[in-house]
């Protein structure tokens, strides 16, 4: 049976976070995914996102944390920011948390690529203690330019770098992958050891995916039939309100 985690950044954005949640569970998702709301204590967000028996699927780093990863002289500030999130996902109970990529310049690419690379490395032991999985996706260039990593080949070749699959895994969003790379079945057929989480959108408006160039049925039915027992993030912008657009759900609860 497909699961769906509701991506809180961007679904039910019209109610306060907690009733977000509520409001998730109430309409088939079985987890939450999110950037950690800011100034809502922890054992707030602990009973918002258990509720109904939900469960907490990805927390995404913020932005400017992640960030501080393609610096070398802010690797410690970086880590401690990480171990600061690895704390909450604990609490949580939260096994997977995202690591985002960042806008480059070209002058200055190798170096922040080295420093990314070498945070991660340092970010190992620390996820696998704490038995967390750190992700790693992309976006794709056409909307946000400069932005690294920007495909799958490039994940790839940072996921072989760093060469530990108990410490780190590919969020595979279809969304972004399909605006520049397409090939979505063979990738997730050929990936499925390294895919550990999935995020759908329909594209190329990046709304409900019921519509657009992407048969999510077919997918979906593929990802069940491999064995993948991770969630589905549904990570989109509704046309309207998020509740009245989610009648594409219903079929597959």
């Amino acid at each position: 049976m497909t699961e769906f985690s509701a991506d809180l950044d961007l679904l039910f954005g019209e109610l306060p976070f907690a009733q977000r949640c509520r409001a998730a569970k109430e309409n088939g998702f079985s987890a939450v995914e999110f950037t950690l709301p800011v100034d809502m204590p922890l054992g707030e967000l602990g009973d918002a996102t258990a509720y109904g028996g939900l469960k907490t699927a990805l927390i995404q780093m913020p932005e400017k944390d992640s960030a501080l990863a393609f610096s070398k002289p802010m690797k410690k500030e970086f880590l401690a920011s990480l171990n600061a999130l690895l704390d909450k996902a604990d609490f949580l109970e939260c096994r997977q948390i995202l690591i985002q990529g960042k806008i480059l310049e070209e002058d200055g690419f190798d170096e922040a690529r080295d420093a990314f690379v070498s945070a991660l490395h340092a970010a190992a032991p620390k996820a696998e203690r704490a038995g967390v999985k750190i992700l790693l996706s992309f976006k794709n260039g056409v909307e946000t330019p400069g932005f690294y990593p920007a495909s799958t080949l490039e994940v790839l070749e940072i996921l072989d770098e760093l060469n530990n699959d108990k410490a780190f895994g590919y969020l595979y969003d279809a969304y972004h992958a399909q605006c520049t790379e397409g090939g979505l079945s063979n990738t997730l057929e050929s990936l499925a050891s390294l895919i550990a989480h999935v995020r759908i959108a329909g594209v190329p408006l990046h709304e409900e995916p019921d519509t657009g160039e992407v048969n999510y049925s077919f997918l979906l039915s593929l990802l069940d039939a491999s064995g993948y027992d991770g969630y589905i993030g549904c990570s989109y912008t509704p046309r309207m309100k998020t509740e009245d657009g989610l009648k594409w759900m219903k079929k597959y609860l």
